[in-house]
């Protein structure tokens, strides 16, 4: 009975939110906005649908193109080192196209996404560590040069990266997907629990642990250490 409670009571407070969100419909014409970037940041926070693209550059840069009557509705806040980009609070945005956000920056340290919003990059990120979080259904699409690499997938979401990273951790929870065979790393980690797949290219040293029916598929000459428990699967590219 208190479970039910809980549980009518949690479904009841998110019909009231949804009812009290306004919808606002596109109307149409496309306009690109440039937006205030005072400050310095190196970490994203995004929030929705939209279509990221990032350029790596001396300066910051941002700007939103969308439905001209929606732009007053897409926040881009510079909070710290932190840009957050997201609707504002109240709102629902319904454009007649994808939404994209062009996003410069000297370099790139966090990637957080919650939603399904897509990101790719003009040429390759450098930099010493990036830390990469998505929850829901993010599409990533980038080429590295890094130092190291912080992954975590809940979700479906969709990971593909290639060019180089030292040092890589992966923790995948749900069915998400880490696509990555084009990116040369020497040590890697990898935990996945659930339905989670990971297509890797290692040389030194591949530690696998995978719970659920997840699979890890992999080239290169690494030594590996497996801990497998379910229909979990490991396989070695020639």
């Amino acid at each position: 009975m208190k479970s039910f409670l809980v549980l009518f009571f949690l479904s009841l407070s998110l019909a009231v939110s949804a009812q009290s969100q306004e919808t606002i419909s596109g109307n149409g014409k496309i306009k690109k906005e440039k937006r205030n970037a005072s400050g310095s940041f190196d970490e994203i926070q995004v929030s929705g649908r939209y279509k990221v693209l990032f350029r790596q550059g001396s300066t910051t840069s941002i700007e939103v193109e969308a439905d001209e009557n929606l732009l007053p509705y897409i926040e881009t806040n510079v909070d710290g080192a932190e840009l957050q980009v997201h609707s504002k609070k109240g709102y629902n945005v319904k454009p007649t196209a994808t939404i994209v956000v062009y996003i410069t920056l000297p370099k790139l340290s966090s990637l957080q996404s919650s939603g399904s919003s897509s990101f790719s990059g003009e040429g390759s990120l450098k930099g010493d560590k990036l830390e990469i979080s998505l929850s829901g259904k993010a599409d990533v699409d980038l080429s590295l040069n890094y130092s190291g690499l912080e992954l975590a997938v809940s979700g479906s979401g969709m990971v593909k990266l290639a060019g180089s990273v030292t040092k890589v951790e992966v923790n995948i929870s749900g069915s998400g997907e880490f696509v990555a065979p084009d990116m040369k790393s020497q040590n890697m980690e990898i935990n996945i629990s659930g339905n989670g797949n990971a297509h890797v290219n290692v040389e030194k040293k591949l530690e696998i642990a995978i719970s659920g029916n997840g699979k890890v598929k992999y080239k290169g000459s690494a030594i590996t250490e497996q801990a497998v428990a379910g229909n979990g699967r490991v396989e070695h590219e020639n």
